[in-house]
């Protein structure tokens, strides 16, 4: 009744579209009923006084008013559609704010599949039930009253013994509910369950196909597959047992009625066109019965599906503005970790007594081995997460204190798993501004070292990346990331190893646009890359959540420590590497020298 209510809530914001669908069912339902009455004075006529012209007149009215129930039935459906599509119109914008609102913790815990199935097939199945089931409910109930009392006014007794075995049906629905609704549930978490499998294959394709692991993959898919199956076999052979009885029921009570009906006639008790018209109202009284049967049925999944969706919309966000959140103002840059302690899940922490502290403009390098912590401290830093302990100040600011957007506008990150949407270029690098300038995007390109490849594409900065960015290479999809993050002019920066996919030539370019833009930015990097490492303020050195090491790197090397170590064997690794990019600086600025040299002559020239 919770999700009934719920429901309710919406479909009263439509309340005209569902007013119009409702009177048009009743004048349609009236039609219904008064036609086969029609029906029976032209019986009476024909074998009573044999008028044609009063036979024409009825004929002519029964298509008269068969053309007005048409009508009235285009006006029901149409505003019944626009009703159900306007209501599901509501919810969908809902879920999809709710799942807006959802902290990353509510994304660990939940398969992606599972989401999508709740957001499309659950979503679905209210607005079939909207749109055609309730409807027919409303529908049925109105007929089955009119039949009801059409039916007394014709013979008490006779109505009496049809409605003798209806208790049967009522029966019947009751014991019907109890069974599927639990089978439909468990049938909606078995899809969710094959819809995540069948997501994960279609995003990691590649990947299956250079492990040759598509057999594999197959029998992994036939699981979750067979447990679909096996629901809804089970359902539909509850919905095989219990349909053919309650239309075993309807066609008792019409056997009933010519049964009983005949002998009335021949008594002389019931005429010929009254037991027409009454054995017409039975067959329309079966179809009420027969359809609830369909819409108890829908009912149960529609209900199924709507505690899906409504158990997403209800979900309170993990993290999430106070109610006197302020709105962070401009801020510099200084960041302090004051003995953060932070655990995805209770029973396991990963970061332990964090302390930190990053003045405006500095850039931190932070390194250690998988499950160090690197990857969580700067997920806090945004709020992503918040902290078990301790707290995280930015210019003074609690960040639990200030709005989550006020926060995250003003902090820039590039992450190592690199995602573009599957739009234009243009467009994914002003996917943090929308309202930015063609000037803005380019000059964010440019920084970013992407601006050339990008003007090499058959249609520029209007090229459509594709899903997921797959038709740019690792690092051409990097490079738009990094001026995405660019175009926002952060005071915070956070690089989650984000050249990991460039070649050395590419990096050298990057590096070289970062080292300028750096400047005066607090920046927090996560990277193997010794050039990186080596140019930061501060090096972290992390391990089982804690800080071990922590100075520049000169420092850190007179120590010969964990720092030292990690160092040497990732110099070890990129040696030829740095090499290279030692050539390219020297080219660099051999090629700038001489550009000042032309520039000076120039300018000596034009002196003279």
């Amino acid at each position: 009744m919770h999700f009934l209510r719920r429901l309710f809530k919406y479909m009263i914001r439509n309340w005209y579209a569902l007013m119009l669908s409702v009177l048009c069912m009743v004048a349609s339902t009236y039609l219904n009923i008064y036609l086969p009455k029609l029906g029976g004075m032209a019986i009476k006529e024909v074998l009573e006084t044999q008028d044609f012209n009063a036979l024409v007149s009825i004929t002519l009215q029964i298509i008269l008013f068969t053309g007005i129930l048409g009508v009235l039935t285009f006006i029901q459906r149409y505003a019944n559609a626009y009703f159900s599509q306007k209501v599901i119109y509501d919810v969908r914008n809902d879920l999809f704010r709710a799942l807006q609102r959802q902290s990353f913790a509510f994304y660990d815990r939940m398969q992606t599949g599972q989401l999508m199935s709740r957001a499309t097939t659950d979503v679905n199945r209210i607005r079939w039930f909207l749109g055609f089931q309730i409807m027919g409910l409303i529908s049925s109930v109105m007929l089955f009253g009119g039949v009801v009392m059409s039916m007394i006014s014709i013979n008490l007794t006779l109505t009496l013994m049809v409605f003798a075995i209806s208790p049967f049906s009522t029966i019947l629905f009751a014991i019907f509910g109890k069974k599927i609704r639990p089978i439909i549930h468990r049938s909606r978490e078995h899809f969710g369950v094959l819809t995540s499998v069948l997501w994960e294959n279609l995003v990691g394709v590649r990947v299956v196909r250079s492990f040759a692991m598509e057999d594999f993959e197959v029998k992994r898919f036939q699981k979750p597959n067979k447990d679909y199956y096996d629901a809804m076999v089970e359902a539909t052979r509850v919905r095989s047992i219990f349909l053919p009885l309650n239309s075993l029921i309807a066609s008792i009570t019409i056997v009933i009625t010519y049964w009983y009906g005949g002998l009335e006639v021949i008594a002389g008790r019931l005429t010929l066109d009254q037991l027409f018209v009454f054995s017409t109202y039975v067959g329309m009284l079966t179809r009420p019965f027969v359809m609830l049967g369909f819409l108890w049925s829908g009912y149960q999944r529609m209900v199924a599906a709507g505690e899906r969706v409504f158990e997403i919309i209800d979900i309170v966000p993990e993290v999430k503005d106070k109610p006197n959140a302020i709105t962070m103002p401009p801020i510099k840059g200084h960041v302090v970790l004051e003995n953060v302690t932070f655990g995805y899940s209770k029973d396991r922490l990963i970061l332990k007594g964090i302390n930190l502290e990053v003045k405006p403009g500095e850039t931190v390098a932070l390194l250690g081995p998988t499950g160090s912590g690197k990857s969580t401290i700067i997920r806090l830093i945004p709020r992503f997460y918040d902290v078990t302990s301790g707290r995280i100040l930015i210019d003074g600011y609690d960040i639990r204190d200030v709005k989550l957007k006020s926060l995250r506008k003003q902090i820039g990150i590039v992450s190592q798993e690199t995602f573009l949407f599957n739009t234009t270029i243009r467009e994914n690098i002003a996917f943090g501004k929308p309202n930015a300038t063609m000037d803005e995007i380019i000059r964010a390109a440019k920084m970013a070292k992407a601006h050339d490849f990008i003007m090499k594409l058959p249609n520029g900065y209007d090229t459509i990346v594709g899903e997921r960015g797959v038709t740019l290479s690792g690092g051409q999809q990097q490079r738009i990331a990094i001026a995405r993050a660019l175009l926002m002019n952060p005071r915070i920066l956070i690089l989650d190893d984000s050249t990991s996919s460039v070649d050395v030539d590419t990096e050298y370019e990057i590096q070289q646009a970062l080292s300028a833009l750096l400047k005066d930015r607090t920046t927090f990097v996560i990277t193997q890359r010794v050039s990186t490492i080596r140019n930061a303020d501060k090096i972290v050195v992390l391990e089982d959540g804690r800080i071990i090491e922590e100075g520049t790197h000169e420092e850190l090397m007179r120590k010969r420590g964990a720092y030292y170590r990690i160092y040497q064997t990732l110099y070890e690794a990129q040696k030829e590497a740095l090499a290279v990019a030692e050539v390219k600086a020297a080219q660099s600025s051999d090629a700038e020298r001489k550009r000042l040299v032309r520039e000076e002559r120039t300018t000596g020239r034009r002196g003279a």
